[in-house]
């Protein structure tokens, strides 16, 4: 079964480990993933909907993995207890409702045995980056992931006290910007144009164009520049 190229991106990107919880999982498509590659020998699957999590327990009968992937309804990470899981995923949602999960249950992450946290936003991903400076977690990795013309980041974060971010433009990874992704320039092109229609409408205002949301669209639309430029080489 093809899984799609968001979800197997997101699986490339998930540390091997004993035990692993995917909070929001929907069908469960991402755990059943992971148990075919070998990856992990059991999983939780949470969701706060029972629809999905009915959903989810019919994946994991018609996969044949009863018994190694537990499906459990509730919100975020209080379906896994501290210590119970090493790695755990949080996909297809925006990064305000991650951060929300995340200080909701700060004992889980927190715990000893929490090694990776994984994390694919729908938007927003400058929120997780501040998270981690503010919170003793790193920037492990970053990749992209594209499907039809959408394109999905992937957040790979690992337990750092007093890690600091590298970049200067928090809407895009740094290590996407060092690594030259091949969906770097598409990406970024995708994020100017948002910010360059937003100035185009803020100049129809006189006052529009003297307020700091201006001068910070600005200033972002020319970060975005200057990563497009460095990664053409110019």
């Amino acid at each position: 079964m093809h899984f799609g190229a968001r979800l197997e991106t997101v699986a490339r990107n998930i540390p091997p480990c004993s035990s692993f919880a995917d909070i929001g999982t929907d069908h469960a498509y991402l755990p059943v993933l992971l148990l075919q590659q070998c990856k992990i020998e059991k999983a939780v699957a949470g969701d706060v909907v029972p629809g999905p999590c009915e959903a989810a327990r019919k994946t994991v009968h018609s996969f044949g993995f009863t018994g190694k992937l537990d499906v459990r309804l509730g919100s975020g990470l209080t379906v896994v207890q501290p210590g119970e899981c090493q790695v755990f995923a949080i996909c297809g949602m925006g990064a305000g409702t991650m951060v929300q999960i995340l200080d909701e249950s700060p004992q889980v992450w927190q715990h000893p045995s929490c090694q990776a946290l994984v994390l694919q936003p729908m938007s927003d991903s400058a929120l997780l980056r501040h998270w981690c400076e503010q919170h003793g977690w790193a920037i492990a990795h970053e990749d992209l992931a594209q499907e039809g013309e959408r394109l999905y980041e992937i957040l790979v974060l690992k337990p750092q006290p007093g890690w600091k971010y590298p970049g200067t433009c928090y809407l895009v990874g740094q290590d996407l910007v060092d690594q030259h992704h091949p969906l770097l320039e598409p990406f970024v092109t995708q994020l100017q144009d948002k910010y360059l229609k937003l100035l185009a409408s803020m100049e129809k205002s006189p006052r529009a164009i003297h307020t700091p949301q201006y001068r910070e669209y600005q200033e972002t639309a020319k970060q975005l520049e200057e990563i497009l430029r460095g990664n053409n080489g110019n």
